[in-house]
C-alpha cells in the first residue's frame, strides 16, 4: 500500500503552468459586451436632442440589445414574424404556433427550468382579433401541496408582466431574463406552478400575418399600453393557447397574476372574464395595479411623459381619423416618439431620453397641454379602467404603500369603490407597509403563494371583501430592509463570472 503522502495533491505552483497553457486570456465583460449601436446624425438631427444625449441614449440601447435573447432581433426571428394564415380568423384563445422546446442557454434563466414559446389569438381593446407571442416557463418539479389534488399535473398561472416598452422588441419572451426574473415568474416556476407568460400584442409578433396575395405584411400591430382590458384579453387567451397546447401536462384550471402594467391587466382580466368566460378560471391576483392611467398622472404629474408610450395606443383605439398624434402629443413629443420607434427602444432607452431632453431644457413641452380635455381621451380612459366595475371573482389585490409609481390611496381608492358596489365577489387586500413598486412582489410571496394554493386546492374564499397590513410585525425596523431592486442578471460569458 502506497503511503497517503503519495496521494497528496501536486503544490498549485506546479499545476498553473499545466493550466495556463490550455487557457484563453480573460476579458473584462461589460454590460453592453454584444453591441456597438449608435444614433445617426438625422436621428439626432430630427429629434432635435444634444450629442450627449444620443451617446447616452447609444448606450442605453446597446444595453436593451445585449439582454436580447440569442434569436436577435423579433424582425429576424421567424418565430414571430412567420405566423400561419389562420392568424387572421382563428378564434381568440386559439393556438397559432408552438415551439414546444427552447434553447435557454443563450437566456439567464433560473436553473432547473425550462422554456416553451408559443404564438396564439387574443383580442384588442376594440374586439378585433390579434396574434399575440408568449413564453411557458416550466418548473422542475410540479407543486407538491397540490400533488394529490391535480392528478399529475401543473398547475398554471398566467402571468402579466409590467411597462417593458411600447415597441416589439420590448417583447419578455425576447430578452434574456424574462423582464421580471425573480420578482415573479422565477419563483412561480421554482414553486411548482408553470407560468405562460403574454407578451401582449404588440410587443414581440410585430405584425399581422402576411398578404399571400402580394407577399407584403399587413398593418403592423400596435401595443395598446395603458389599455387595460385589451392586456386582460392576451392574459386570459395565453392561458387558454398554453392548455391547448400542452393538455396532457397543464391544469385546465388556472389563476391570473400581473404586477404594474400586468396588475391592472390582471384586474381588467377579471372584468373581461364575465363576458369572456374561458373554462378553468380560478381568480386574480393584482399587485400594485394600474387602475386609472389619468389618476395617477394627477398623483404624480412627471407621470404624464408615459402618455408617449401610450399616444398610439389611444389612435389605434378609435376609427381612423377621430383621434391623431398631435392631439396627445406636441411636435416635439411626435419626433421623441418617432426616435423610439425608430430605435425600437424600451425602458432603458426610453428613461436615458427623456433624461437627457429635460436636463438639456427643463421646460420642454412633449404633452398636448389640452389632452386631458380631450373627449376621446377621456373615453379612452372609461374604456381602459381598471377598478370599480363588476368582475368574477375572488381577487386577491397587493399594495405597497410607498410606491413612488402607484400610489397606494389610488389603489385603495378603487378597491373600496369595488367593494361598495361588488363587495359579494370575494376581494382581499393587502397593503405592506414601507414597501415600494416591484419590492411588494417579495414582500408578500408568502401570501400570494398560500393564495394560489388554496385556489387550485379548492378552498372557497369568503363572498366579502377583507383587507390587512403587512410588515408591523417585522423583526427589524422598516428602514434597515432593502428597498427598490438594484441589480439585473447579465450573461456570463466565462468562467469566472460566478457572483
Amino acid at each position: 500500500m502506497r503511503p497517503l503522502a503519495a496521494y497528496a495533491a501536486p503544490p498549485l505552483l506546479l499545476l498553473l503552468p499545466v493550466l495556463s497553457s490550455a487557457q484563453l486570456l480573460l476579458a473584462p465583460q461589460t454590460n453592453t459586451f454584444n453591441s456597438s449601436f449608435a444614433l445617426t446624425f438625422a436621428q439626432v438631427s430630427a429629434a432635435n436632442i444634444s450629442f450627449p444625449t444620443a451617446s447616452n441614449v447609444a448606450v442605453a440601447a446597446s444595453f436593451e440589445r445585449s439582454n436580447w435573447a440569442p434569436s436577435g432581433s423579433v424582425f429576424d426571428d421567424p418565430f414571430y414574424t412567420d405566423l400561419p394564415a389562420n392568424a387572421s380568423s382563428a378564434p381568440p384563445g386559439s393556438l397559432l404556433k408552438l415551439e414546444a422546446f427552447t434553447n435557454t442557454s443563450g437566456y439567464t434563466i433560473a436553473p432547473t427550468l425550462a422554456l416553451s414559446r408559443l404564438v396564439y389569438q387574443s383580442r384588442r381593446l376594440d374586439g378585433v382579433l390579434v396574434p399575440v407571442s408568449a413564453y411557458v416557463l416550466w418548473p422542475y418539479h410540479p407543486r407538491r401541496k397540490l400533488a394529490g389534488k391535480l392528478g399529475g399535473k401543473i398547475p398554471l398561472v398566467s402571468w402579466g408582466h409590467g411597462n417593458s416598452g411600447a415597441f416589439a422588441e420590448c417583447a419578455p419572451s425576447h430578452i434574456r431574463n424574462l423582464w421580471y426574473q425573480f420578482s415573479a415568474p422565477y419563483e412561480l416556476a421554482l414553486a411548482g406552478y408553470a407560468v405562460v407568460a403574454t407578451d401582449y400584442a404588440g410587443l414581440g409578433v410585430p405584425w399581422y400575418p402576411r398578404n399571400e396575395s402580394d407577399g407584403i405584411h399587413a398593418v403592423n400591430i400596435t401595443h395598446q399600453f395603458a389599455a387595460s382590458p385589451a392586456a386582460g384579453n392576451d392574459l386570459l387567451y395565453a392561458a387558454q393557447a398554453a392548455q391547448a397546447a400542452f393538455p396532457d401536462v397543464l391544469t385546465r384550471e388556472f389563476v391570473v397574476v400581473g404586477h404594474s402594467q400586468g396588475g391592472g391587466a390582471a384586474w381588467a382580466a377579471a372584468q373581461q372574464q364575465l363576458q369572456a368566460q374561458v373554462p378553468g378560471y380560478l381568480g386574480v391576483v393584482a399587485a400594485s395595479p394600474t387602475t386609472s392611467a389619468l389618476e395617477i398622472v394627477e398623483a404624480n404629474p412627471a407621470q404624464a411623459l408615459g402618455f408617449l408610450l401610450s399616444a398610439r395606443s389611444m389612435v389605434s383605439a378609435f376609427p381612423p381619423g377621430e383621434i391623431s398624434l398631435s392631439d396627445v402629443l406636441t411636435p416635439e413629443g411626435i419626433a421623441t416618439l418617432t426616435l423610439l420607434e425608430e430605435l425600437q427602444g424600451c425602458n432603458s432607452v426610453f428613461t436615458t431620453l427623456l433624461q437627457g431632453i429635460f436636463a438639456a431644457d427643463p421646460t420642454r413641452q412633449l404633452i398636448n397641454p389640452q389632452l386631458f380635455t380631450n373627449p376621446y381621451v377621456q373615453e379612452f380612459q372609461n374604456m381602459s379602467i381598471a377598478g370599480g366595475k363588476d368582475f368574477a371573482g375572488p381577487m386577491l389585490v397587493l399594495q405597497g404603500d410607498t410606491d413612488p409609481a402607484i400610489p397606494e390611496e389610488l389603489t385603495t381608492k378603487y378597491v373600496n369603490v369595488t367593494c361598495q358596489n361588488y363587495g359579494n365577489r370575494g376581494l382581499h387586500y393587502v397593503r405592506a407597509k414601507g414597501v415600494g413598486h416591484v419590492p411588494v412582489m417579495y414582500a408578500t410571496r408568502q401570501i400570494w403563494l398560500d393564495w394560489l394554493d388554496d385556489r387550485f386546492s379548492g378552498v372557497t374564499q369568503p363572498p366579502f371583501c377583507s383587507s390587512e397590513d403587512i410588515g408591523g410585525n417585522a423583526p427589524r425596523p422598516l428602514t434597515e430592509y432593502q428597498g427598490d431592486l438594484n441589480y439585473f442578471l447579465e450573461y456570463s460569458l466565462s468562467s469566472y463570472q460566478v457572483a
